[in-house]
């Protein structure tokens, strides 16, 4: 079997498999016939909001608690883990394994079932990095939300903006593992522009979002789950 064809079918497969979205799955089992509740963030004088329009674990922990929301993480977490691992390990002297977590990403972001609407990313970049470097994801991440301290907005993108530099140092600033860093960094960035270009017209307006208002709906959602329970106990 040809590289070239290898390949392909490693970019199809991965493409296909990352356009699995869980947390639509969850709205349709949970909600169904309805839309999936958009996240949005209100500025901070309440006159204007943002509204993120992936689909991702975050609108499913809102919406349905605690539980279901790990759950759609977990599950994005290890459809871009497993494939990776498992060609890496299929074939450990070859790149594939880097095309394809880099096809679940785009499937992900951008999957063919759902008109190209998908979700944010986080937990595929955390299971594709788990599979890659498991320190690395640990470092990167954990510099992410250091870089969350000054501004919540980077808490993410620098966690996986960080993995550049911890290529870098571990393969060679040239290394393909490098390329792979800054593809996916591109990826995560271009999926979050319409949000970017709303947050910006939402500045040059003179607003600033309220950011802790998207935690306290998780944390309402939380208690609303535990009172459903104490109550069917």
């Amino acid at each position: 079997m040809s590289s070239h064809f290898i390949s392909l079918l490693t970019i199809f497969f991965g493409y296909l498999i990352g356009s699995i979205s869980f947390a639509r799955l969850s709205f349709a089992i949970l909600k169904p016939g309805a839309a999936p509740d958009l996240i949005r963030t209100p500025t901070t004088d309440a006159q204007a909001e943002l509204v993120s329009h992936s689909i991702g674990a975050t609108n499913v922990m809102i919406a349905f608690g605690s539980r279901w929301g790990i759950l759609v993480s977990v599950l994005d977490a290890l459809k871009a883990f497993l494939p990776t691992l498992i060609i890496r390990i299929m074939f450990p002297e070859a790149p594939y394994f880097l095309l394809a977590a880099t096809a679940v990403l785009v499937g992900h972001l951008w999957p063919v079932w759902h008109k190209f609407s998908g979700g944010g990313g986080n937990s595929s970049i955390m299971g594709m990095m788990l599979a890659i470097s498991p320190v690395g994801l640990l470092l990167t991440h954990a510099g992410g939300m250091l870089l969350g301290r000054i501004s919540p907005m980077f808490s993410f993108v620098g966690g996986i903006a960080l993995t550049i530099p911890w290529f870098a140092l571990r393969n060679g600033l040239y290394s393909l593992e490098v390329a792979f860093a800054v593809t996916i960094t591109i990826l995560y960035v271009l999926a979050e522009l319409p949000e970017i270009i709303q947050l910006r017209n939402l500045k040059r307006q003179g607003h600033t979002l309220d950011y802790g208002h998207v935690v306290s709906l998780m944390k309402k959602s939380a208690k609303s789950e535990k009172s459903k329970n104490r109550f069917n106990d």
